[in-house]
């Protein structure tokens, strides 16, 4: 008898579906530094509620050169694709603005709207449908059946993996998209 073939996994039901099966994948790419899936999520909950400084907080932790838990699609960040950091431009100054104590003076008011809700999905396209991102390596080995660090190769994380936890998602990059609203990170460790 021949064994079975494991089902390839689907990050993307993993995400809508909630619970402990997204808190474990969400868990597992910040251990594994797997910020695709992250931002996706992140993407998907910014789309439902668009707000400047959620915007601001996707933009500066996942797509701005330099950023700490920095995309992978590089064909569709900046400084390659200058499109998504035009739009921050006005983003920022509406923001600037809306938190200045005092009112700008007559004629150099920006108009403050609502940020576009696709603002971020050609990032997510180029995610989800790139042949070798880390999207699609983690829908050929995550094991929902394991935990989180089981998923790992070797079941723990490298030397690399857990100065990024440590160093970089909890002191930085956990706390800034929390305080922009993306409060179901606060257990993501």
């Amino acid at each position: 008898m021949k064994p079975r073939r494991r089902r390839k996994f689907s990050v993307e039901a993993a995400l809508h579906a909630g619970a402990r099966s997204r808190i474990d994948l969400l868990r597992h790419c910040v251990q594994s530094v797997s910020m695709d899936p992250v931002f996706a999520f992140l993407v998907q909950e910014y789309r439902q509620r668009p707000r400047h400084a959620a915007a601001l907080a996707l933009f500066d932790m996942f797509c701005a050169p330099g950023a700490p838990a920095r995309l992978g699609a590089d064909a569709v960040l900046p400084p390659m694709n200058l499109m998504l950091a035009a739009g921050m431009l006005a983003l920022r100054a509406q923001w600037s603005q809306m938190q200045a104590a005092e009112p700008p003076a007559v004629g150099l008011a920006v108009p403050v709207t609502v940020p576009m809700r696709g603002l971020f999905d050609p990032v997510v396209r180029a995610l989800t449908q790139e042949t070798d991102s880390a999207w699609v390596r983690l829908s050929r080995y995550y094991d929902p059946a394991l935990d989180p660090s089981a998923n790992l190769p070797g079941g723990r994380m490298s030397t690399t993996q857990r100065h990024f936890v440590e160093n970089v998602w909890k002191p930085v990059v956990r706390p800034c998209l929390v305080s922009a609203g993306f409060w179901q990170l606060q257990t993501i460790e």
